[in-house]
């Protein structure tokens, strides 16, 4: 039972409500601890099929972000968004997402573990949802105590390709979607941080696997060169910072080289790091040789460029 409201109770009530309406930042005590539902101002999805088999989640119906913060004394103000990988058929969500939250917030870096619509969907679902996931961070970066300017976007195998389209494609529309309240707010990333991604759907380093679940048995010709990344590259993209294993068994490394290629013309703040493994899906995971090295290196990156630091004035391309 909701209790009767006089005038001034009734007034209290629609101040909260407005706040709370979606597009609304709303004035909060405490930092949000649970999953947040990126489509907000729609009804969820019922049922929600989503589940999880061996640290992996399957049939994302109902797209969330799950924040991590670090200490407040460690905060610098920084924030990433994080998608796991997964051939766009499941997310391994623990070892390419949680953890890799963790370790930024030892950083002082928040951060945003996404969980995006995937085959049940199909194109353009995921990238509206990573769209979203900017745009739903920054929306809040003032509440949130974050800096507008330094919020990066980080994949890893197929996420790589969706923080990729993200990157490349931040000004994307879609008829699907055409009242989104925070349409308005840049879902451009200030960088992007790319582990072994999936980058062309086409010719002989495509990955099949991804493309199919992405868009579908038989594609026309159009939309796979639309979702092969290295040709969305222009001019405003973000500084890049990409790994991946020189004899990669599952997403060859002539991806990551051809993106590269294509930024290194716009960005020259952009690195790529290429490991002696031919291990897909490494990770964080110690032991992988001189693979396991890459934290340091883009911990290095990302203190030399500023996003690391509070007050400072990155040197990123802006919109």
């Amino acid at each position: 039972m909701f209790p009767i409201l006089n005038g001034r109770g009734y007034g209290r009530l629609l101040v909260l409500l407005f706040l709370l309406s979606p597009g609304v930042a709303a004035h909060v005590s405490e930092l949000p601890r649970k999953p947040l539902y990126l489509w907000s101002e729609k009804a969820l999805v019922t049922p929600d099929r989503e589940a999880i088999q061996s640290e992996r989640v399957y049939g994302v119906d109902n797209p969330s972000i799950t924040p991590f913060w670090p200490e407040p004394n460690l905060a610098n103000g920084a924030a990433v968004v994080i998608f796991p990988g997964g051939g766009y058929v499941r997310l391994a969500i623990e070892h390419e997402g949680y953890d890799i939250a963790r370790w930024f917030n030892q950083q002082g870096v928040a951060a945003f573990v996404v969980k995006y619509r995937m085959q049940e969907y199909g194109f353009p679902a995921p990238l509206l949802d990573g769209l979203r996931a900017v745009r739903y961070v920054r929306a809040h970066a003032a509440n949130w105590k974050l800096d507008a300017n330094r919020i990066g976007v980080m994949g890893f195998s197929a996420g790589g390709h969706l923080a990729t389209s993200v990157a490349t494609r931040y000004d994307f529309r879609s008829e699907q979607l055409t009242d989104d309240p925070w349409q308005n707010v840049s879902a451009r990333p200030d960088f992007a941080i790319l582990g072994y991604p999936v980058i062309t759907l086409e010719g002989p380093d495509a990955h099949t696997g991804s493309r199919q679940a992405l868009l579908g048995d038989n594609p026309a010709p159009e939309l796979v060169r639309e979702n092969s990344l290295h040709y969305q590259v222009k001019a405003k993209v973000p500084p890049m910072f990409i790994i991946h294993g020189a004899n990669d068994k599952a997403v060859p490394v002539g991806n990551s080289l051809a993106l590269f290629t294509e930024v290194q013309k716009h960005n020259k703040q952009s690195e790529l790091h290429i490991y002696q493994t031919n291990v897909h899906g490494f990770g964080m995971r110690k032991g992988e040789g001189t693979a396991s090295d890459w934290p340091d290196a883009l911990l290095s990156w990302l203190h030399h460029n500023g996003w690391l630091d509070a007050g400072a004035q990155p040197s990123g391309v802006k919109p």
